[in-house]
């Protein structure tokens, strides 16, 4: 019996697996790095609006802080708004809460593989007085 060309089939066979498992550990990978950059600017950005009760303020503290994600896949939310009570009168001591999402780019996204998105939320009472 000839066993040439036997370690070429077993590679063949055993290749697409070793892929499909480097793929999901590069997105896990990749899913970890994005939660934690995400809540780190949401972190930062409540904290800069609790300091500044500024919208416009808080969106660029998310957006400065949002590294290494691209800040024009985040969106934000900022609850409540700046125009609606508490935060058009006095609005010390109300809570602030920024939630933002991050779309992660998914490599071979065509063939059926999800979208993946990753939310983040921070809340912090608001210091500023007006």
């Amino acid at each position: 019996m000839n066993d040439r060309g036997q370690a070429i089939v077993e590679f063949a066979l055993v290749l697409p697996t070793l892929l499909v498992v480097a793929l999901a550990m590069v997105l896990v990978a990749e899913l970890g790095v994005a939660r934690l950059a995400l809540q780190h600017a949401t972190a930062e950005a409540a904290r800069a609006g609790a300091l500044t009760n500024d919208d416009e303020q808080i969106r660029g503290t998310l957006a400065a802080t949002v590294a290494p994600l691209a800040p024009e896949r985040v969106t934000s939310a900022i609850a409540p708004p700046q125009d609606e009570p508490p935060r058009n009168r006095d609005p010390r001591g109300s809570m602030l809460t920024v939630n933002a999402s991050y779309t992660l780019p998914v490599p071979l996204g065509f063939v059926g593989l999800p979208r993946l998105v990753v939310t983040a939320s921070a809340s912090r009472r608001i210091e500023w007085m007006p």
